[in-house]
């Protein structure tokens, strides 16, 4: 339900595929709805505050249930795309004294929400697969070995992409609702299942390159899930 009332009184409902576009500014919501509060939520914020977001230019994308959490913060059970004009736009919806009113609701419906907003280095377009495993992560990258993240991609590329394990896009952090979670780095990424996943942590590859991962990240979030596509 929540998903449905996200993307269908937003004005559509959620498509099978993701497009980025380089001039606009994308919010990652990573929440938890309260047990219960479901149909509050949808009712009592996102009915009324969707339309108001759209004056603004907001695009509801899509969102992912989150079935496995690796590393890290958030603790989260959904993550979603939104599409923005900019963040200046974004801030003048949350300046709009009607989202102030209807905020309260949504918050006393969650039990987490964090909020991480991204611009991407070109377009893109994402085709979503009820098959496929998806994966968001974030680093907090050591001041002094941060380096050592560019030579783990390096040593995980051939294999992951000999395993068709395909990474989105070139992310940069622009802002966060929380600056205390507002992480160095951000990616978004696609696995055919996690036995794949498991079989690179499990790989000779990886037990020679993993080093440069703990070297470079101070802190890391990595959740995965499956995408919510229309009719499921």
């Amino acid at each position: 339900m929540i998903v449905a009332a996200i993307g269908l009184v937003g004005g559509a409902a959620w498509g099978t595929e993701l497009s980025f576009d380089d001039a606009k500014m994308y919010e990652v919501a990573f929440f938890t709805v309260a047990a219960g509060e479901q149909e509050a939520l949808s009712k009592k914020y996102f009915a009324k505050v969707m339309p108001i977001a759209r004056e603004y230019g907001m695009r509801p994308m899509g969102t992912f249930a989150v079935s496995h959490q690796e590393h890290g913060q958030p603790s989260a059970a959904t993550w979603g795309f939104f599409e923005w004009p900019s963040l200046a736009a974004k801030e003048r919806f949350e300046q709009d004294k009607r989202f102030q009113k209807l905020k309260p609701q949504r918050d006393a419906r969650l039990d987490a929400l964090q909020l991480v907003y991204l611009q991407v280095a070109e377009d893109l377009t994402v085709e979503l697969r009820d098959d496929r495993l998806y994966e968001v992560f974030g680093g907090w990258v050591n001041a002094h070995h941060g380096a050592h993240l560019q030579d783990y991609f390096a040593a995980a590329g051939p294999y992951l992409a000999s395993r068709d394990v395909r990474f989105h896009g070139d992310f940069q952090v622009i802002g966060s609702s929380d600056p205390t979670f507002r992480p160095d780095v951000f990616g978004f990424m696609e696995w055919p299942d996690r036995s794949v996943k498991q079989g690179w942590f499990d790989s000779a590859a990886f037990r020679q390159s993993g080093w440069h991962r703990a070297m470079a990240v101070d802190r890391l979030f990595v959740l995965e899930g499956t995408a919510n596509l229309p009719g499921s």
